[in-house]
């Protein structure tokens, strides 16, 4: 594809204007999940005018960068950076409610593409109605009309720069005093994250982002700068956290011990190791060492990645559509129905011929470097500064 632009003429010139954003969208943000680049132009004699949302700055800057540089056309420049200015300063948010759905429109019919739980900060990009789209730590986008507690950015320093525990349990309660018979606050599950109040002997007095408190069981969390510190990806630990969600249903967008899609669970499980692995499974197959797994001879280490799908033809390309930990050798588990262990191995009983046949690629999570894509929650400001 050419990137200049045609002789100006509307229909013409816009056309060329279509195919120089596209071009530049592909370079730019070629995810739409994690990137927002909803931009058009209309050209009209020697102007192009651009309309639209764009991330950052940053973006629009790189955009109008490309443009200048391979057409003939002043532009007029009508983008809106994000977070939308109508938000005010409360562009920051916490989830407050025990797992909070995503999705791909604001519309309840819509899909949901993910979940966030309890105290996962987001970034609000703007508002329709009583509904945010809103950014993930993992750079996921979304809608969500469920709870999530708007804050300017000295609430959010203040809310942040509190001492926090983080739920541990696969599921638990908060309630209103101490006595296990007690008015629960809420659900939790594991990976959320609370305010602490107090450190008593037998439970923690927490605070949820919208103010409510109660009580937690120690049993069930544990203070997060002291998890963070213990909290290394190792294939036992890995493992071992897996099969904690042996039997959660399936739930597509799921990513919480309710339930759980493929790469929820991979991503979930990975998160309660400090790691924090991208959402879908076509984009954790980008992240980590690669695998060479020879025709045949799959002998995995215990928590590397198993990817599934369709293979590449001359007419197709190659689909990823599913992702598994590996328990060691041939042998996984994964969200499939609900949570469950499998094989690659014919001889064992629990094989799996389906996805012996779909069976793609093999990724190293434990002991790779950042420069492989990995991010650890240590490396996250998210997670250890008062900055989203």
């Amino acid at each position: 594809m050419t990137l200049a632009l045609l002789t100006p003429g509307c229909t013409r010139g816009t056309a060329a204007a279509d195919g120089l954003l596209a071009e530049a969208r592909k370079k730019l943000a070629p995810d739409h999940r994690t990137v927002v680049f909803d931009v058009t132009g209309t050209a009209a004699g020697n102007t192009l005018t651009l309309r639209g949302e764009i991330q950052s700055t940053s973006l629009k800057q790189e955009l109008l960068r490309i443009i200048r540089e391979h057409g003939t056309y002043d532009v007029m420049d009508s983008i809106i950076v994000l977070p939308d200015p109508s938000l005010g300063e409360r562009t920051y948010g916490v989830v407050s409610l025990s797992v909070a759905n995503v999705r791909t429109r604001p519309d309840h019919a819509a899909e949901m593409g993910t979940q966030a739980i309890c105290g996962t900060p987001v970034k609000i990009l703007k508002k329709r109605g009583g509904w945010l789209y809103v950014q993930t730590p993992d750079d996921y986008l979304g809608w969500t009309d469920d709870k999530i507690v708007r804050m300017d950015r000295e609430t959010y320093r203040t809310w942040s720069d509190r001492q926090k525990v983080i739920v541990t349990s696969a599921l638990g309660w908060v309630r209103e005093s101490r006595e296990g018979d007690a008015q629960p606050v809420s659900d939790v599950v594991a990976g959320s994250i609370l305010a602490l109040r107090s450190e008593q002997r037998t439970h923690f007095a927490v605070e949820y982002p919208d103010g409510r408190t109660g009580y937690l069981p120690r049993s069930d969390a544990a203070p997060l700068d002291t998890w963070l510190v213990h909290a290394n990806d190792t294939p036992e630990t890995v493992v071992a956290t897996a099969k904690r969600f042996m039997g959660v249903p399936y739930l597509w967008g799921g990513t919480s011990a309710k339930g759980m899609d493929c790469s929820g669970f991979t991503k979930t499980v990975y998160f309660l190791n400090g790691v924090l692995l991208p959402r879908d499974a076509n984009q954790q197959v980008s992240v980590g060492e690669p695998i060479d797994v020879p025709e045949g001879q799959i002998n995995l280490r215990a928590g590397d990645l198993l990817f599934f799908g369709a293979r590449a033809t001359a007419e197709k390309a190659e689909r990823v559509t599913h992702v598994a930990i590996s328990l060691g050798g041939a042998r996984f588990i994964h969200s499939s129905g609900e949570v469950t262990m499998n094989s690659l191995d014919p001889a064992d009983a629990d094989f799996s011929g389906f996805r012996s046949e779909s069976f793609l690629h093999a990724r190293r999570v434990i002991g790779a470097t950042e420069q492989s894509g990995i991010r650890r929650l240590t490396s996250i400001p998210y997670y250890r500064t008062n900055e989203p």
